[in-house]
């Protein structure tokens, strides 16, 4: 029976890293699973961000029928004012004292939901960036 539990883990563990959450998304943002969907986070300037959610392919950005709330928190949250553009994506805008794009540390938490399927709350840890790995999105 450990043998199986064992082999369970060691089989599942690599599946979980293999979102492609190491590469950049089709718009050269950072790249989350909160379900049956996939974020991607793209900054724009000192203190905005474009969330895009796109289809478990990492295509179709799709607003229809979706919602997202993004937070940066540290020691305490501060919510972002998010709006839709051009039907594709959401434009997520801080407070104009917050300079996140330089940030440090802290966290970018996203709930989102996409053409009516509802994600699990992902974070993106600050300062941005794709962590090198061996695995692709073509292991998903």
């Amino acid at each position: 029976m450990r043998f199986i539990v064992f082999a369970l883990m060691t089989v599942s563990a690599p599946i979980s890293w293999g979102h492609g959450e190491s590469q950049p998304g089709p718009h050269g943002g950072f790249i989350r699973m909160p379900g049956a969907f996939h974020s991607e986070i793209l900054p724009v300037g000192d203190r905005q961000f474009k969330v895009f959610l796109l289809d478990i392919n990492w295509k179709n950005p799709s607003i229809k029928n979706s919602h997202l709330e993004l937070n940066y928190f540290e020691t305490s949250k501060v919510k972002a004012t998010c709006e839709t553009k051009e039907e594709l994506y959401f434009l997520c805008s801080f407070p104009k004292n917050l300079d996140i794009a330089k940030a440090k540390k802290g966290t970018l938490l996203l709930l989102s939901q996409r053409e009516g399927q509802k994600g699990q709350e992902v974070s993106y840890r600050l300062p941005l960036r794709h962590e090198p790995t061996n695995r692709g999105h073509k292991d998903h």
